[in-house]
């Protein structure tokens, strides 16, 4: 059969195991990953820069055949993250709100030390990474820990962080880790036209950067601020204030409603931020009011 740009990864492997060398040779290191296999091949082209055409044609002209065992070793495992030497992974177990217990943190500790990670980094989204693994390592480590990978990769919602809030921090206005624990069962790993990243902050500090993320909460002395449209990266942009101080109860449906019109309004790979500088956001804002309502 010919491939197409609009298939997916996991497809196109279905169909010709050997198509997983011709796209290795062309930089896709992350075909054993549960979100970038999901991809389509036009996606994958896009995140690893490679022009779409090129990779198109690579993967058509592969003669029908298994996997070499070569190939399947350098196939990224479930749940890992390949590093800069192109041989080693990491592992990010999912923390909800970035709350941890003693015995979590033995686990990481003694899996760790088990099988001779190279670092364990704390990273900028509440999780615990463990660094330099072994690639045949990777699903024993899952099954020790017996916790789930957080979505560090791909098109879907990222672990949402979370401040202490009002819980225990001296200048928390409003209670965010209860709130935290429950955005994060909702959306965490939701499929979504781009990668989406959620903070909530209990106050202006907005120290979980609840402004330059996809959706971000505030907490002031009268509720909760709700900013959409925040982004890092090569082109940086500040989130807007769609709504101001919200009733904790209103704040679920109103997400969902962000999130449904982004989702329905959004092109391929397109962060929320440029949807609202391509349509603006008073689309938005009227949809998100009715659902306060």
């Amino acid at each position: 059969m010919r491939f197409t740009l609009d298939m997916k990864l996991k497809d196109i492997m279905s169909s010709n195991p050997k198509t997983a060398e011709a796209m290795q040779e062309l930089g896709l290191h992350c075909l054993g990953c549960a979100f970038s296999v999901n991809e389509t091949l036009a996606n994958a082209a896009q995140m690893h820069n490679i022009d779409p055409n090129v990779l198109l044609k690579k993967v058509n002209s592969v003669e029908q055949g298994e996997m070499s065992a070569e190939a399947a070793a350098k196939a990224q495992p479930p749940g890992g993250i390949l590093q800069m030497d192109k041989k080693t992974y990491s592992i990010a177990p999912h923390i909800p709100a970035g709350v941890v217990t003693p015995e979590i943190l033995r686990k990481i500790a003694d899996v760790s030390e088990k099988y001779h990670a190279q670092a364990i980094k704390v990273t900028s989204a509440q999780r615990i990474a463990i660094v330099g693994l072994k690639p045949e390592d990777v699903p024993k480590i899952w099954d020790e820990l017996g916790m789930d990978p957080g979505h560090a990769v791909g098109l879907c919602v990222r672990s949402v962080k979370v401040c202490p809030g009002d819980t225990f921090c001296k200048r928390g206005l409003q209670e965010t880790l209860a709130l935290g624990m429950e955005i994060d069962k909702r959306y965490h790993g939701m499929q979504l036209p781009s990668k989406f990243k959620i903070g909530v902050a209990g106050c202006p500090n907005k120290c979980t950067d609840s402004a330059s993320v996809d959706l971000g909460l505030m907490g002031t002395s009268k509720g909760y601020h709700l900013y959409v449209g925040g982004n890092g990266g090569v082109k940086p942009r500040q989130g807007n204030i769609l709504l101001e101080n919200l009733k904790k109860e209103e704040i679920l449906p109103i997400m969902d409603a962000v999130i449904s019109y982004y989702k329905e309004n959004a092109k391929p790979q397109e962060r929320i931020g440029r949807l609202i500088d391509r349509v603006g956001i008073e689309g938005l804002r009227e949809f998100a009011e009715q659902a306060k309502q």
